[in-house]
């Protein structure tokens, strides 16, 4: 009978666990992981993964899902339900955070959670999904998903770039934050190529191969690339970087802090704008 700590393997369904056993079934803190449908052209699937507590094989408790699509929510669960306070990142960054009850958004019980944050949603699509007199919704949708995101990343990514467009006058704002999109965009592929070797440094073996990145590995990369060589401690850039994000003292340095695709190429843009700035300030109107 499995108890304790342990990992097990469903081959035929595509599951994963990873954690605390009591008496055969999950029952404290692990990491469960459904592997999905393999993407086209890809070799690496999609997948969910819930990071938390368990109560008789549910989640129950305090917990991350981190969804296929490249949402998560994080916050109060209870019998596989959220259920509580938490708080809901779309898959282009934006956030909701409030109550949850019985699985919903308990401000907007029509809205399906899972629905718009597993698929790419389209305006279409929302509102053909939605029952009537749920245009409201489907405009809510489109709003917190970036369904009518312009951004040229898509809206997948969507940069946060407000702090720094603060200092530039609001007719110049739109242009500016086309070019910082511009520039990742130019160097998108080594930025995805970077964020996976150093999200794998130190992981035990992955089913698909895909890991996520981690503070301490993100300090990593921080380091090889010499970041700390510009005047700036990690320390002091981890408190540059949480600058009006709201995170509590204690977890500004955390080191297990995930870190997601998106998040990555803010920081670094931050922390660009941070080290440089000066030198292009003449340039600055």
């Amino acid at each position: 009978m499995r108890h304790g700590e342990g990992r097990m393997r469903w081959l035929t369904t595509n599951e994963e666990y990873t954690g605390r056993w009591e008496r055969g079934v999950q029952n404290g803190f692990g990491t469960h992981t459904w592997f999905l449908k393999r993407i086209p052209n890809s070799q690496y699937p999609l997948r969910n993964e819930y990071v938390g507590e368990f109560v008789n094989g549910c989640r129950h408790g305090h917990g991350r899902f981190y969804y296929a699509s490249g949402a998560m929510y994080e916050g109060e669960w209870v019998s596989n339900k959220k259920h509580g306070m938490g708080r809901l990142t779309f898959k282009n960054g934006r956030v909701y955070e409030g109550l949850f009850s019985n699985d919903h958004i308990a401000e907007f019980p029509d809205l399906e959670v899972e629905f718009i944050s597993y698929l790419d949603l389209c305006s279409e699509v929302s509102q053909r999904g939605r029952p009537h007199g749920s245009s409201m919704n489907a405009e809510i949708i489109r709003k917190l998903d970036g369904s009518e995101s312009h951004s040229v990343l898509g809206s997948s990514i969507e940069l946060d770039l407000n702090l720094l467009l603060d200092m530039y006058p609001k007719a110049d704002q739109p242009e500016e934050k086309k070019q910082a999109e511009y520039a990742i965009l130019r160097n998108i592929t080594e930025l995805r190529r970077i964020y996976s070797f150093y999200s794998s440094l130190g992981c035990d073996h992955s089913l698909d191969n895909t890991f996520l990145m981690t503070k301490l590995h993100f300090w990593r990369f921080l380091k090889d690339c010499k970041f700390h060589h510009h005047k700036i401690t990690l320390a002091d850039m981890d408190r540059i970087l949480s600058t009006n994000k709201d995170i509590p003292v204690e977890d500004i340095h955390c080191p297990f802090t995930t870190i997601l695709l998106r998040t990555f190429l803010n920081y670094l843009l931050q922390l660009a704008h941070h080290i440089h700035h000066r030198e292009f300030q003449p340039f600055i109107p």
